[in-house]
């Protein structure tokens, strides 16, 4: 029958998009953005060339990528690389520790909750200013600023309800945080900015909103 031919197609195409954005994930992890090819993709893909063009191209792939990375970090379901003892004792994340950091238990599983994402960003620098750069220049609109922001927003919001902050407020407050982390990882691509100080200017912010109260 004519739909099930469709759902066939379809079915297939799906498939064949996925191939295509893993191995793009996986040549971005292993080479970075600028040495891995569309050629590449589709060899690791086993897939035609004009296939993977049907995806996207590298740009769009990397932003396709980096929302099911992201998605994955919210989920808790993408781990790091374990870091050796002596990365560990060496890494931004280390110095962290060692300063003066959130004062309340709201304000440390706020920042845990953006931890994951900025330790990402510094554990695949080059290629996370590359995509930085990609969504300067793709249209569209990638799941980072879409859904995937609204279910970080929410457990912003949540974690800001929770100290007695007017739901409103905690709506306005999670939006803010959320573009402050954004504008933060702009900055960091665009400069030299380490882990340790981006983590300690969203400490900041959080601190803030976590202070403020304004009534119900």
């Amino acid at each position: 029958m004519p739909t099930e031919h469709v759902h066939s197609q379809t079915g297939r195409r799906l498939r064949t998009e996925e191939k295509v954005i893993s191995a793009a994930a996986d040549l971005f992890l292993e080479l970075g953005f600028r040495a891995t090819t569309v050629r590449g993709i589709a060899h690791r893909a086993e897939v035609s060339v004009g296939r993977v063009m049907t995806a996207g191209d590298k740009e769009v792939l990397l932003i396709r990528c980096y929302d099911r990375w992201i998605a994955a970090l919210q989920a808790g379901t993408y781990t790091l690389p374990t870091r050796t003892r002596t990365q560990a004792e060496t890494a931004p994340s280390a110095h962290i520790r060692a300063r003066p950091g959130p004062t309340s238990a709201v304000q440390s599983h706020l920042l845990g909750i953006f931890l994951p994402f900025l330790e990402f960003f510094a554990a695949h620098e080059d290629l996370s200013r590359d995509y930085a750069a990609a969504l300067m220049r793709v249209t569209g609109k990638p799941q980072v600023f879409d859904t995937l922001a609204a279910d970080l927003q929410d457990k912003l919001a949540s974690s800001l309800i929770s100290i007695g902050i007017s739901e409103a407020y905690a709506l306005a407050s999670a939006s803010a945080l959320y573009d402050s982390y954004l504008g933060i990882l702009f900055r960091w691509a665009a400069s030299d900015m380490s882990l340790d100080e981006a983590t300690e200017a969203l400490s900041r912010s959080i601190a803030f909103h976590t202070q403020l109260r304004r009534p119900v």
